[in-house]
């Protein structure tokens, strides 16, 4: 539960004008949402315009079920603080919150594990630490604020996922947010559609600084060409990651298959043997960060251990499911070409027949037919029996995996062509990795093989 502000504390926050209810000016607010169903007895409705909707039309709805004031950016005749843009209203409100709270906050972007490495790096700071982290997908400036809005007295900090697809995003994200600590995990290519170049990438996630506290600490992957040309952008940075350079540095991986992987590291002179009970190689890069942060943060080696022994990823990234016929691999969330073939690298230490169902890869623009083949073909030299491509976009991911491999690529162009044949191909004894960009809803595909060879 959110600590409370009064009317008069909010309006000013947001520069806006109260209208109506003189009596309630100084009343408080113990809860604010954008969504008129969560609305809850003196709560702040904030009816924020997206793509697809208005929340005004909301606003009759959310006071029925108790709202004490609005925000609105016309005339209504409830008590509201009226602004030029309730959405920029929002970021100002969830700011002004932020500030009230004398904790860290962690900052978290990537193209690719933001939520794995969030989620990490909650797991191993709750050791010691109250912890409030982004839920969800609300990692981008809708959800952000509202996460804020989450804050109490009790926490001691706040890590803090953020996305973005265009310039300016992680900007504003930053402004909210005023972080302590920002950690980049890597550039890829999601977005490149939109920011045309790894270069414009990298820029893009580097305004993760420019809120940032003045002494703020920053952590990011040694191991990405892109980050550590960062050297000379006046930060410090705390590099994580395999290379002997990186300040917190795998030393050995000692085991690696489907049940997890078990590794050791080394910082500040202190090797840690860990245990991740995900399968994953890729999850390594997270843990390292949470590593150096831990420490950072006063965490003993053993705290940290059992953060990262008691990580749980987050719903439809491998969730591995053995069924009395086939092992699903589930890992639907959404896709980019690095997080598919660490995906793939997962599949390839399972038992039986290796059969991979990859879909489309959006948000490439241009870029597309080139990524999607230079993916089938990369998947195609992976340990793999059958490769399954399913997606308008993905006949050139099935055309590069088909010049390696022949008759073991298949390609479908919709999902519900696909699914009809899918009993036809897969058999018992398999194991299924399924992945593609969330637009596709490849977790149909996973419903299908749940019920047909429950």
């Amino acid at each position: 539960m959110m600590e409370s502000m009064t009317i008069r504390e909010i309006m000013k926050a947001c520069d806006g004008e109260f209208i109506g209810g003189e009596n309630i000016f100084e009343e408080t607010i113990n809860h604010i949402t954008i969504d008129s169903r969560t609305v809850e007895h003196g709560s702040l409705y904030i009816p924020v315009i997206g793509e697809n909707n208005d929340g005004h039309i909301y606003i009759d709805s959310a006071f029925k079920s108790g709202a004490l004031c609005c925000l609105s950016e016309i005339d209504v005749k409830y008590p509201h603080i009226k602004v030029g843009s309730t959405f920029k209203a929002l970021k100002d409100i969830a700011e002004y919150y932020r500030c009230l709270f004398d904790i860290k906050v962690i900052a978290i972007t990537g193209s690719v594990g933001k939520t794995t490495a969030k989620d990490m790096i909650y797991s191993i700071l709750s050791q010691k630490y109250s912890v409030l982290k982004t839920m969800g997908n609300f990692n981008n400036e809708f959800g952000l604020p509202q996460t804020l809005f989450n804050l109490n007295k009790t926490h001691d900090i706040a890590v803090l996922e953020m996305g973005m697809n265009s310039f300016g995003e992680i900007s504003r994200l930053s402004k909210t947010a005023r972080p302590d600590v920002c950690v980049i995990l890597n550039i890829g290519v999601s977005h490149i559609g939109r920011l045309g170049s790894k270069d414009g990438i990298l820029k893009a996630k580097s305004e993760i600084f420019d809120y940032m506290k003045k002494d703020a600490k920053v952590y990011l992957n040694g191991d990405d060409d892109k980050l550590i040309t960062l050297k000379d952008n006046n930060i410090s940075p705390i590099y994580f990651g395999a290379g002997e350079e990186n300040h917190a540095k795998l030393k050995k991986i000692i085991k690696a298959d489907i049940k997890g992987t078990e590794f050791t590291c080394d910082y500040k002179n202190e090797e840690i043997k860990l245990k991740i009970y995900y399968p994953g190689e890729y999850l390594i890069s997270s843990a390292l960060a949470g590593v150096a942060i831990g420490k950072d943060f006063g965490l003993t080696a053993d705290q940290i251990e059992k953060g990262i022994a008691e990580f749980s990823p987050s719903n439809m990234r491998m969730e591995i499911t053995q069924t009395s016929k086939i092992m699903i691999l589930d890992d639907t969330y959404n896709a980019c070409p690095e997080s598919i073939l660490a995906g793939v690298e997962v599949l390839e230490h399972a038992q039986g027949r290796k059969v991979a169902i990859i879909g489309d890869i959006l948000e490439l623009d241009e870029f597309a037919q080139k990524i999607h083949y230079e993916t089938g073909q990369k998947i195609a030299k992976k340990k793999v029996d059958l490769i399954i491509c399913t997606g308008e976009l993905s006949e050139d991911m099935y055309k590069g995996a088909e010049k390696t491999i022949g008759d073991r690529a298949i390609y479908f162009k919709t999902q519900e062509e696909m699914i009809n044949s899918l009993k036809d191909i897969i058999i018992k004894g398999d194991t299924v990795y399924i992945k593609a960009s969330r637009g596709l809803k490849l977790e149909k595909t996973v419903e299908f093989l749940m019920k047909e060879y429950k």
